[in-house]
């Protein structure tokens, strides 16, 4: 018969990763919103940037729109608004300067409030606003078609 010996100590087998389940979880606790902050920030950035470009069409559109002899500020405007309206129900405004036969230029600019598109930007940038503006000579006076 074989006697225990005293000056071992006896050791239990531990079952594989019995011992990680608590610390797992809290590890997933923090980096879950770290990663869940992340996506969410590269979301908004990702949205302001699509707004950003669609008030820079909307303005140049318009003003392209605008510079074309009998064109009015009225359909210029009726342009802008239609291309914002691809993606944005409200929140934005559309200026355009008024024309007339004399007109040489045209400045059409598209302001984007990002209190109302944005999620998370208003709480870091309050009453900021995402502006576009373009500036086209018009094919309206005398000089255009001289070289």
């Amino acid at each position: 018969m074989k006697r225990h010996n005293q000056s071992r100590p006896i050791r239990r087998r531990r079952r594989c990763g019995q011992s990680r389940l608590g610390a797992s979880a809290v590890e997933f606790a923090i980096i879950a919103n770290i990663l869940l902050l992340i996506i969410l920030t590269c979301m908004e950035f990702a949205r302001m940037n699509m707004v950003r470009n669609l008030a820079q069409d909307a303005a140049y559109y318009a003003a392209r729109h605008a510079i074309v002899p009998g064109a009015t500020s009225a359909e210029a405007e009726g342009e802008a608004n239609r291309i914002m309206g691809s993606l944005l129900t409200n929140g934005y405004s559309v200026a355009v300067s008024e024309l007339d036969s004399e007109s040489t230029n045209v400045t059409v600019t598209v302001t984007v409030d990002l209190g109302e598109v944005a999620m998370f930007a208003p709480f870091f940038l309050p009453e900021s606003d995402i502006s576009s503006t373009v500036r086209m000579r018009t094919e309206r006076y005398d000089g255009f078609y001289e070289q």
